[in-house]
């Protein structure tokens, strides 16, 4: 076992359990004697890592050398670092390759600055690396380690984004905002920054974790009467509709309106998790965690052993790992298994892209255009009776061109049936009189114009 020792951010701050471990110890190693805290050790014999400070190319080769370093010891070692001792990224790799103990500090850093226990505490390089940190702002946060101004800066975009420009915070006891706690000359070991808590309202950014409290919220007690009566069949055309609107902002590369109506489908995805842990089924958690762990299972080729060097590649092998999982026992099964609440164009699209799979395929798109043309004719010679089949086969014909020539058959028929819509505007704008008094020829004329505006 190795025993690391919190000196704290200031001389002083190590506590007589974590001297006595020194005390005792065959070997003593010190961090870095760059700080004010290595006082402690004057006139003792210990060592630095200082050297491995200047032959490490970055932080987490640093981390991986010091580490090396206190496992090739032989006898009780004593690692020493600034601050509690809970918060340094090389203490956290070493608790990962052996059993540690840690005598954190009199306090930690955020002490030092003058404020209160009871806060999310984070190294400023934990930070920066851990992209996804959802910060919900109910508890002050301290991020430590803020070493000099090109971390502060780093620091000053993650923040930002997290809490908003103008959100008070105090760098070391200074009060400034978010957008300038990168200001000022002196960052060093010492250097803290504390984010205050936030009201749930006055928040000026929200993160994953406010949209679960807000539907909390929304359906509780004291909540709003149409939310709590939801259920998931009283909601479930709303996500269809959240859905194509969003289709709609990326066709139209709206972005704004991308923001909004990606919004929208996150909040009914949310709006059911919540109903369903309501009603004791699953909750947020079980969501969560179903999707990550099918996105990793899926991705063999990059958690597992499987190469793909393509984008078709890497298709290729979800589409596998899909199919173990499923425990698809045929094609005929997969098909079964297709969803049938899909749209009909799509629904027929995946189901030929199956059969693809099986062998059961065109040799070409020409193919494919030649058996439309078989259809088309049957449709037209076809019984009042038979339509409806034939026309359907008409359909199902015309998605296997497409297929072939690789165009998703309903994003073309969505963009299609827009450009009609457009130029049948264009032509009721430019009658004189109703539509409906014009000739055949005349509004074939008004059609070939507003085709020339396309």
């Amino acid at each position: 076992m190795i025993e690391v020792v919190g000196l704290g951010c200031r001389k002083g701050q190590i506590t007589l359990e974590g001297a006595e471990a020194v005390k005792k110890a065959k070997h003593v190693f010190v961090k870095t004697c760059k700080t004010d805290t290595f006082s402690f050790f004057e006139g003792s014999e210990v060592c630095t890592m200082d050297d491995i400070y200047d032959s490490s190319d970055n932080f987490d080769d640093l981390d991986e050398k010091i580490v090396e370093r206190l496992l090739s010891q032989k006898g009780k070692t004593v690692y020493c670092v600034n601050g509690s001792g809970y918060d340094d990224k090389s203490v956290a790799l070493l608790a990962s390759r052996t059993d540690i103990k840690i005598y954190p500090s009199v306090s930690r850093a955020v002490c030092a600055a003058g404020f209160a226990t009871g806060a999310v505490f984070l190294s400023a390089y934990d930070l920066i690396n851990n992209r996804s940190f959802d910060y919900d702002g109910s508890l002050p946060l301290v991020i430590t380690d803020v070493d000099d101004k090109y971390i502060a800066q780093e620091v000053k975009l993650i923040l930002c984004d997290i809490v908003g420009d103008d959100q008070i915070v105090y760098v070391s006891g200074r009060e400034t905002t978010a957008a300038e706690c990168d200001f000022g000359k002196k960052f060093d070991y010492s250097t803290t920054i504390y984010c205050p808590p936030r009201d749930f309202i006055s928040k000026k950014r929200y993160s994953f974790t406010d949209v679960v409290e807000l539907l909390y919220r929304l359906r509780g007690e004291n909540g709003c009467p149409w939310d709590r009566a939801q259920t998931h069949e009283s909601i479930r055309s709303n996500l269809i509709e959240e859905a194509y609107e969003l289709v709609d902002a990326i066709n139209n590369q709206d972005i704004d309106n991308m923001i909004e109506e990606t919004g929208d489908v996150l909040l009914q995805a949310v709006f059911h998790g919540v109903i369903g842990e309501d009603s004791g089924e699953y909750d947020m958690r079980d969501v969560t965690t179903a999707l990550c762990s099918k996105l990793i299972s899926r991705h063999e080729h990059v958690f597992g052993d499987v190469v793909a060097r393509t984008a078709e590649e890497g298709l290729a092998a979800w589409d596998r790992a899909k199919g173990k999982e499923k425990h698809y026992t045929s094609f005929t099964d997969k098909m079964d298994k297709t969803s049938k609440s899909l749209p009909a164009l799509m629904r027929a699209y995946k189901i030929q892209k199956t059969a693809a799979k099986a062998g059961m395929d065109f040799d070409s798109a020409m193919s494919a255009a030649q058996k439309l043309r078989e259809e088309i004719d049957e449709f037209l010679n076809a019984e009042a009776e038979n339509r409806e089949e034939e026309g359907g086969d008409v359909l199902f014909a015309a998605v296997n061109v497409l297929r072939a020539l690789k165009v998703e058959p309903e994003v073309a028929l969505v963009a299609a049936t827009e450009k009609f819509c457009k130029r049948f505007a264009y032509v009721e704008a430019h009658c004189e009189k109703p539509m409906n008094e014009y000739g055949a020829e005349e509004l074939d004329a008004l059609w070939r114009q507003a085709k020339n505006e396309d």
